[in-house]
């Protein structure tokens, strides 16, 4: 049985030994704030936003700093961290993935070496450190980890006739005709950001390749294989269907009319998304969601050697800059402590790190009991590529998934692109 361990070790590597020329230092207040600390995190939305600006008041009340904390989107955070990583300007905290783009940060210097540092880490499962962990020493502390997989609105799929999610590529195809055909979009994407359609065709050369076979092209810097020509094809395929909500292609993951919002609102049947898409559903769309919100696993593909328990998924952490005070090290596992978690795991929905899951958080929630369960019999997973590999390969690997669901790429196109971009990191 593989260890189910977010795979990013061997990618890391690779990103570590493409690192950009950055900055070897960095200022750790990124900009002009004069606060002690500043933190940069993606709980841009209500509850956990002000549960982490609390945390930060709190905190520095009892220890005599200040915080400048900075509540940022998704995708604008990547933006911004990639200009702030180029300048060696980053902030004290700032959120991470892991994987590559850790990788290359630690290269370049701007990351702290957090092994040994942290009193807490013996509270945190050592599987979830591990897209943090870079030629054994840790860059990064997880407070959350979990899966991609598709929540569905099961009174839609109700409607349109069908009475048990699809297990397999061509089931999956069936019903997407089968709600449009009943008047229903089958599926919420965030076109405009790019990220969210990866998910597709990484999932499909999963089920293809599977694991080991991806990993093998990652390292060899070489997607020439049938099952990566295979992927691109039928996410053109599925795109060919016009499966997704009116205006996908400019709408974004997290605003009012975004992927997160038209799901919340009953206004398409399904999303690929991780473990934070239930509670962004409601943040977003301002309702309390679906009524009855169900999770299945990315189907298999006939001939592939992909499996269900095989999952894309990640964590959510945190970095600290090189030369941060110390101070955002005890605030890092101020976070961790007992009560401290327990509460952000009820008010944002989070997917529990602990060593003991049951002792921080024993009332899970159903959806995130959802992800637990899923957790639990993962026979192995695979990190978001747009953070296992190098940035400009995980950047070319968005876009060019985006012009296959646009029509404006062929799948022959796509791995001509992403070899490219391997060639160029070498």
């Amino acid at each position: 049985m593989r260890n189910p361990l977010l795979r990013p070790r061997a990618l890391v590597a690779a990103g570590a030994a493409a690192a950009l020329a950055l900055t070897a230092a960095a200022c750790g207040d990124s900009g002009e704030s004069d606060a002690d600390i500043t933190w940069w995190h993606i709980q841009n939305q209500d509850p956990l936003m002000s549960t982490w600006q609390e945390f930060a008041d709190d905190f520095g009340a009892d220890n005599d700093v200040t915080f400048d904390v900075q509540p940022i989107e998704n995708q604008a955070f990547k933006d911004r961290m990639g200009t702030a990583s180029q300048s060696g300007d980053v902030p004290d905290i700032f959120h991470t993935w892991g994987g590559g783009v850790l990788a290359e940060q630690v290269e370049a210097g701007l990351v702290q070496d957090l092994t040994g540092k942290l009193d807490c880490i013996d509270q945190i499962n050592p599987i979830a450190l591990e897209p943090y962990t870079i030629d054994g020493k840790l860059y990064g502390m997880p407070f959350d980890a979990g899966v991609v997989g598709f929540w569905y609105n099961m009174d839609l799929f109700a409607d349109a006739g069908i009475d048990a999610p699809p297990a397999t590529w061509d089931e999956f195809l069936t019903d997407v005709q089968l709600l449009k055909d009943a008047g229903i979009a089958p599926i919420a994407l965030a076109g405009a950001d790019q990220w969210p359609g990866h998910y597709y065709w990484t999932y499909l050369v999963m089920r293809t390749v599977g694991l080991d076979g991806l990993e093998a092209a990652a390292e060899a810097g070489d997607f020439s294989g049938e099952g990566f020509v295979q992927a691109g094809q039928m996410v053109a395929d599925l795109a060919a269907l016009e499966p997704f909500q009116p205006g996908f292609e400019s709408a974004t993951y997290g605003e009012a009319d975004g992927q997160s919002a038209v799901m919340g609102e009953g206004l398409a049947a399904m999303e690929l998304m991780g473990q934070w898409a239930p509670q962004a559903q409601r943040d977003n769309s301002g309702t309390d969601g679906p009524e009855n919100l169900g999770f299945f696993p990315f189907p298999t593909v006939e001939g592939g050697t992909g499996t269900t328990t095989e999952w894309l998924g990640g964590g959510n952490g945190y970095a600290v800059a090189a030369d941060a005070p110390d101070e955002a090290l005890d605030f890092l596992c101020y976070l961790m402590e007992p009560e401290n978690y327990a509460r952000a795991i009820t008010e944002g929905n989070l997917t529990p790190v602990a060593v003991d899951t049951a002792a921080v958080a024993p009332d899970l929630n159903a959806d995130t009991q959802k992800v637990v369960d899923a957790l639990a019999t993962a026979t192995g997973t695979q990190l978001y590529l747009d953070q296992a590999y190098p940035p400009a390969i995980g950047g070319v690997i968005n876009e060019a998934t985006e012009g296959l669901i646009l029509g404006q790429l062929t799948p022959d196109d796509f791995v001509s692109m992403v070899n490219e971009a391997w060639a160029a990191e070498e």
